[in-house]
């Protein structure tokens, strides 16, 4: 199987992004095209990883910065390191949950509001639009964000849920 992905690879099908994970982008005139440092690092992270600090802001539409280094929010302890990625160990029960990206990403907006550019009842606003259509449960972030160990945190959520 590895030899197989190896040829494909080397004839510009796949793109080899570390051992044993790979990615089929778009084909372009200039070649495939490259995952993003974030797409990466949640792939090597697994499930419950998303982004966190400005990269977090950034994916929720809270900020126009884009960052140099990407910082990853991982359940458990951190993978091997990523060039470009900086990797946060979170609580594994992120994992548990089967939290996706954005549901991360709001988890850390929660810990760290300073990211985004705007005021919080702006942020607030835009994260109970998130609940509202379904793009994050708020169920399975909220019984997260009750254990989140950042009183602020907590308390942030119970203002987003009481709109």
């Amino acid at each position: 199987m590895e030899s197989a992905l190896s040829r494909l690879a080397a004839s510009g099908d796949l793109v080899r992004v570390r051992k044993g994970l790979y990615w089929r982008g778009k084909q372009t005139r200039f070649g495939m095209t490259r995952p993003s440092a974030l797409e990466v690092a949640v792939a090597v992270a697994g499930p419950g990883s998303g982004p966190s600090g400005v990269a977090a802001a950034h994916l929720l539409g809270l900020t126009t910065q884009v960052p140099a280094t990407v910082e990853v929010a991982v359940p458990g302890s951190a993978p091997d390191p990523i060039p470009g990625v900086r990797f946060r160990s979170r609580p594994y029960s992120r994992r548990e949950h089967r939290l996706t990206p954005v549901e991360v990403a709001v988890l850390e907006v929660l810990r760290d509001p300073d990211a985004a550019e705007m005021s919080w009842p702006q942020v607030a606003r835009r994260l109970r639009k998130l609940a509202d259509d379904g793009t994050i449960r708020a169920q399975v972030v909220g019984a997260e964000a009750i254990e989140e160990p950042r009183v602020k945190a907590r308390e942030r959520w119970s203002t987003v849920i009481a709109g």
